[in-house]
């Protein structure tokens, strides 16, 4: 049955699909995948219903931590934190301030600190020599290692993997028909690109999809009471398909369709994860 937008493009109103074809009667829990044109985001290019497989309900969140030495300076940094937080910056005068409070600080391990930092120096030209004032002085330096977060630095990825088993021949033709849709919506179009005398030079860009987990039948909440996860807006980068049976080629008498289908789907999304998404149910 037809359940697509009506085209900006001239064409065919998107067919629905779906595997096993007992969705929403007998089978209460699937997941509905919906392709959008990527130039006309409101037209609707893929519109599947597929059984939520065993990997389908897995996610991550990432916070991206680098380590970084701040060397001499590190001694200086909680006053330094201090002044900017009690006076809402740091001028040169307050900045002078902390440099000599912290100097002060270290005045008991000046000596020291001196020797440790001359072996430092004199290492660019004589290699062991830091080595060396170190195991004299037993110490080091401290390096004052922070972890410095990075920002944002990754795009969630979510993979599903279907088993598609038809009963026959005509819900094998089906099935097809699924992993037909799903390669063409997640490959760039080449208008033109078959002429020998004009070729194409432009690909344009693959669809977008919208994935939604349906529980008992409903959708689930976009809010922080979300039970589970909602996945944002994503596209599709890998659709790997096995048409045989155990190892084994096997089709329906006289057909050539198979008699099974695996297909893995993967999928990227394309905005960050941020603290605010949360509460949309992310």
């Amino acid at each position: 049955m037809g359940s697509g937008h009506p085209s900006a493009y001239d064409v065919p109103t998107t067919t629905y699909l779906e595997y096993p074809s007992n969705i929403g009667s007998d089978i209460k829990h699937w997941i509905s995948f919906a392709a959008f044109d990527f130039k006309n985001r409101d037209r609707k290019t893929l519109d599947i219903a597929l059984y939520i497989p065993g990997d389908a309900l897995s996610t991550s969140y990432k916070s991206d931590y680098e380590t970084s030495a701040m060397g001499s300076m590190g001694a200086a940094a909680p006053a330094m934190t201090k002044a900017i937080r009690e006076n809402g910056g740091l001028n040169i005068d307050a900045f002078k301030d902390v440099m000599g409070a912290a100097a002060a600080g270290l005045k008991s391990e000046g000596k020291k600190v001196g020797l440790l930092k001359a072996g430092a120096k004199a290492n660019v030209k004589f290699e062991g020599a830091k080595a060396i004032m170190e195991r004299d002085q037993g110490a080091v330096l401290n390096p004052y290692i922070v972890a410095a977060y990075k920002g944002p630095s990754d795009l969630r990825s979510h993979e599903f993997t279907f088993q598609m088993l038809p009963q026959n021949e005509a819900e094998s033709k089906v099935c097809t028909k699924i992993a037909t849709a799903f390669k063409e919506s997640m490959l760039p179009s080449h208008r033109g690109g078959d002429s020998q005398t004009a070729p194409s030079m432009l690909f344009g860009y693959p669809d977008e999809f919208e994935i939604t987990f349906k529980v008992n039948g409903k959708a689930l909440p976009q809010t922080s009471n979300n039970p589970l996860f909602k996945i944002g807006r994503s596209v599709l980068t890998g659709c790997d398909l096995d048409f045989a049976t155990e190892n084994t080629p096997l089709f329906f008498d006289n057909t050539q369709n198979p008699v099974s289908i695996s297909m893995k789907l993967s999928f990227m999304e394309l905005e960050v994860i941020y603290r605010e998404k949360i509460s949309k149910g992310y």
